[in-house]
């Protein structure tokens, strides 16, 4: 069933479905067919059991289509309006990461055509709907509660608007009046396997004067740093860096920023990172330091870069110093390079 919808063919779903007419009722399959707009197989799985509202790795087939095609055309729309207007699909439930309704996270994707569609099935505007949108009278009318508040998924007023990328939106008054309103910059969400504060998703919106002003109010800068760069935003780095972030105390999943973006192929921020002053020696809990991950990932340039910030080839961590990590991996150029360097 997964092939056929992959290859679009309505006639290949049906011989799947009458292999397996179960499979009409897993949410991975129900999920696929949505995210694709396949509105064809929709009705197909629909008219045999399948459930709209199904959860597959916290998505829902509203949900997956907003993310996957945050840009829809005609087609894109026709499915979604269908699976609300016909297929039972409830824009109240929460999912996607974080979680929320299928109106917030539209927002977030900035997929104004799908929000206007849920407005008009009368999904429910609230005072974090009326945030995203960067409705400053609507907010105001929910105050003081909504600066404090968080919805049943819980979102805060200031994360809605913080992340909101509805295009010709400004949102900076809004979030501006619930800081001054008592709104918490730290305050966190659960996203996939990680909590974010308001400044994540001003990052990840892009909106650098959000994210500027949320460090002016308390938003811890270096964790904003770290935002900053995993949404590939130097310029909110230099924001961050501004309000006091050090590269060297600034961590992800329990390593250095630095470290941890090289071990990811992140090589334009590692060298922004290198260049402003974070050192390439700073361990994490394996004992690598950047060198090690350099060294692990086989990219010359960014050894290059990290013996040329001072990189210790001396350290030691698992598996060895990063030359040994080289040869282990038969990197056999940055084994050389090191040699060079002794």
């Amino acid at each position: 069933m997964i092939e056929a919808l992959r290859s679009g063919n309505i006639e290949l779903v049906r011989e799947a479905l009458a292999l397996d007419p179960r499979c009409a009722r897993q949410p991975r399959v129900v999920c696929m067919a949505a995210g694709r707009a396949f509105l064809d197989a929709v009705k197909l799985l629909h008219a045999n059991g399948a459930d709209l509202n199904c959860l597959y790795k916290g998505y829902r087939p509203l949900h997956a289509l907003i993310q996957e095609v945050p840009n829809p055309n005609a087609a894109h729309l026709e499915c979604f309006e269908w699976m609300l207007r016909h297929g039972g699909a409830d824009p109240e439930l929460g999912a996607a990461w974080p979680t929320a309704r299928a109106l917030l996270i539209a927002a977030m994707a900035g997929s104004r055509a799908y929000f206007d569609s849920l407005v008009a099935f009368d999904a429910k505007v609230d005072g974090f709907v009326l945030a995203a949108l960067g409705d400053l009278p609507g907010v105001s009318l929910e105050l003081p509660a909504i600066a404090t508040a968080r919805d049943p998924h819980g979102l805060t007023a200031l994360i809605c608007a913080a992340g909101s990328k509805l295009p010709e939106i400004d949102t900076f008054p809004v979030v501006k009046l619930l800081l001054d309103n008592g709104a918490d910059p730290a305050l966190e969400v659960k996203s996939w396997n990680h909590f974010a504060d308001a400044a994540r998703f001003a990052a990840a919106a892009g909106n650098a004067r959000v994210f500027r002003l949320l460090l002016e109010r308390g938003a811890e800068a270096n964790r904003a740093l770290v935002s900053a760069l995993w949404n590939s935003s130097t310029e909110l780095g230099e924001i961050a860096l501004e309000h006091g972030a050090d590269p060297d105390f600034s961590m992800v999943d329990e390593q250095p920023l630095l470290n941890n973006l090289i071990r990811w192929g992140q090589f334009k921020q590692s060298f922004w990172l290198l260049e402003r002053g974070a050192s390439p020696n700073i361990r994490d809990g394996r004992g690598w330091t950047s060198a090690h991950q350099a060294a692990s990932r086989g990219n010359e340039k960014m050894m290059r870069a990290v013996l040329d910030a001072g990189a210790d080839l001396r350290v030691r961590g698992e598996g060895g110093t990063p030359l040994e990590i080289a040869q282990s991996a038969r990197k056999f150029k940055l084994v050389e390079m090191m040699e060079r360097r002794g």
